[in-house]
């Protein structure tokens, strides 16, 4: 027996009551064809990233179950002409060993770590609203007149560049 993971869309049209019967479905049929469900997470409500059938959202669910690759094909066949599924994935999936899971949270540990030390590295200091009102001033306060730039520029212009 192979795991799979298996990715199905309930659309909203169907309603929240029938969502249950759908599932319920879906594992009569999954144990039917001899699966053993591992593990079954109801992600919600979602948008569709596109409409599929004039459809914008539907209720998510990932069932993990072990399967015989045989039985694959008659499952997906299954998915495909139910009408109140939208749409379904089956993935194999590869099963962790005990000793990769540790490293993969310990991996995940170290950085979430990282990422709080660069939080507070990256921390911007407040400015008092008062700094801001006295820079402000202090731009306005400077009346710069066109004729002084226009010689200015002409003194740096006539000047000799040295290198």
């Amino acid at each position: 027996m192979n795991h799979y993971e298996i990715m199905y869309i309930i659309p909203l049209k169907v309603g929240s009551d029938e969502t249950t019967t759908v599932q319920e479905k879906v594992r009569t049929m999954l144990q039917s064809e001899g699966a053993k469900i591992t593990n079954e997470i109801e992600m919600g409500k979602r948008k569709l990233a596109y409409p599929i059938k004039h459809i914008r959202h539907g209720s998510y669910v990932v069932i993990e179950c072990n399967l015989e690759p045989t039985k694959v094909k008659n499952l997906n066949d299954w998915f495909r002409m139910s009408p109140e599924i939208l749409r379904a994935q089956i993935v194999a999936k590869q099963l962790k060993s005990p000793e990769q899971m540790e490293r993969e949270r310990t991996f995940q540990e170290k950085l979430a770590r990282l990422h709080a030390k660069a939080e507070e590295v990256v921390k911007p200091t407040p400015i008092k609203q008062e700094e801001i009102k006295e820079k402000k001033e202090a731009v306005s306060k400077v009346k710069v007149d066109l004729d002084d730039l226009d010689k200015k520029l002409e003194q740096i212009l006539e000047e000799k560049v040295v290198k």
